[in-house]
């Protein structure tokens, strides 16, 4: 995928309902994310957990959930940070630089739509060796703290956003 692939982050709507709903991920890939459908499922019954689309040319190509609720603070001391889960790129666009470009975006839209928090935590399994690197690329630091989730242990990786 080239440079001129127009990416754009924006909230869930029920315009894409038929493509969340679609939306599957090879089975290596399950065991360090939830599928868009489940993630959304949650966001439904927790307030605090907005969930975000990743659109390649207006098309899903992406979903990932911003967590602003108690589980941030498993990851971090901070009250103005924002934790991402369920964070995945649809197979048809992995490889492409969606993944990269989301990410690129990430600090405007969080200073635009959550003009109150100034990081973002993640936590990432110590074997999901492509999205340790893709997080690297994009900005994102290892804070050197780990947790331990369904799938062993994750590394913690930091996002400062810098407010305008």
């Amino acid at each position: 995928m080239d440079n001129t692939v127009n990416v754009a982050l924006t909230f869930y709507s029920e315009a894409y309902e038929s493509s969340i709903h679609s939306y599957t991920l090879p089975e290596e890939q399950l065991i360090y994310t939830a599928l868009p459908a489940e993630a959304l499922a949650k966001c439904e019954q927790e307030k605090d957990r907005t969930p975000v689309l990743i659109l390649a040319e207006n098309k899903l190509a992406g979903f990932f959930v911003l967590d602003a609720g108690e589980a941030v603070k498993e990851y971090t001391e901070s009250s103005s940070t924002l934790l991402i889960r369920s964070y995945s790129i649809h197979p048809d666009y992995q490889g492409k630089g969606v993944g990269k470009k989301s990410l690129k975006l990430l600090p405007s839209f969080i200073n635009y739509h959550f003009p109150t928090k100034n990081k973002v935590v993640l936590g990432v399994n110590h074997k999901n060796t492509a999205a340790q690197h893709l997080y690297k690329r994009s900005g994102f630091v290892d804070t050197n703290r780990h947790i331990f989730g369904s799938q062993g242990k994750q590394f913690v990786y930091q996002m400062n956003i810098k407010k305008a």
